[in-house]
């Protein structure tokens, strides 16, 4: 990722919220690997559970990325992930979670990041 598109997220969306350094989560995967050999079996089960329930329409709630448009003030056309509950027809709704004043700016200013991030991608 590029480090530019990677600090203009980072200090909008997860560096005021947790005081970390993006870099380090970034690079935290490569690290993951090399101490482990590989990461597939997370991402396999992750897979199969996604799929077990859209198959036997479950309806389990899953974080998935869904387009935001529409939830808590969000204006752009973003995806984040949010709690979905996920049925035989794919979608079946978003949870509508409460959030404080503070929280649902937060988000909101998230989400505009990201539509600034793609318009300057050219998307």
């Amino acid at each position: 990722m590029n480090d530019d598109v990677l600090n203009r997220i980072c200090v909008y969306c997860v560096r005021p919220l947790l005081h970390l350094d993006c870099r380090k989560v970034v690079d935290g995967a490569y690290e993951v690997i090399q101490l482990k050999g590989y990461t597939s079996w997370a991402i396999g089960y992750s897979v199969a559970s996604l799929v077990k329930c859209l198959l036997r329409d479950q309806r389990w709630i899953h974080p998935v990325s869904v387009c935001a448009k529409g939830f808590h003030g969000i204006e752009d056309e973003v995806f984040l992930s949010l709690p979905t509950q996920l049925g035989s027809t794919g979608v079946v709704g978003v949870l509508n979670v409460p959030l404080t004043d503070e929280e649902r700016k937060k988000l909101q200013q998230s989400a505009q990041t990201l539509a600034e991030v793609q318009a300057e991608l050219e998307i």
